[in-house]
């Protein structure tokens, strides 16, 4: 009889053993996929943060867009009122140390967005506001040359594309230092 209640709980312990194991493991494989989900989102947040609360957008359109420009980012609350700014094209000189850039092809010209996208900083996001094929293939070829430009044609999706570019645009240069080869 104490063979079998000596079997019995080893086997008892073999089960207890195999149940904490069995426990621990998720948890342990839960907690270490949090802290690297964690890790993961901490640096892109931070620099959406950044973005956001730093980055000033330059509009360059006509009087009537501009404004309908300006009270989208203003009523999708991403950006700051003050971080928005509106220029007409008279005014481009000013946009040398700009960011982020908002440009109307047709107010503009095909010649004035080109100049603007060729001479803009690397860490300046481009996002031209044009009509349905309102941009010839031509231009748009040379536009997708350059880092950081987006086309949009839709009011509704220029939000999401600025989201976008602020991320993108936000990069450090140690950020991706190693991943250049």
């Amino acid at each position: 009889m104490e063979d079998i209640n000596q079997a019995a709980a080893a086997i008892n312990a073999f089960f207890s053993l195999v149940g904490t194991i069995g426990t621990i493991v998720p948890w342990a494989l839960a907690i270490g996929f949090v802290v690297l989900a964690v890790m993961g989102l901490v640096r892109p947040a931070y620099r959406f943060g950044k973005g956001i609360a730093w980055k000033k957008v330059f509009i360059v359109a006509n009087d009537n867009t501009r404004q309908e420009l300006k009270g989208d980012l203003e009523r999708s609350g991403i950006l700051r009122k003050r971080n928005i700014r509106v220029k007409t094209d008279g005014q481009i000189s000013d946009l040398a140390g700009a960011r982020l850039l908002i440009l109307e092809y047709g107010y503009l010209g095909e010649k004035k967005v080109q100049e603007i996208v060729s001479n803009k900083c690397s860490d300046c996001g481009v996002l031209i506001y044009a009509k349905h094929k309102e941009i010839s293939d031509e231009s748009m070829s040379k536009l997708n040359r350059s880092q950081h430009v987006s086309v949009v044609n839709f009011r509704g999706r220029l939000v999401n594309e600025i989201l976008l570019l602020l991320i993108s645009t936000s990069f450090a240069r140690k950020d991706v230092k190693g991943q250049q080869k």
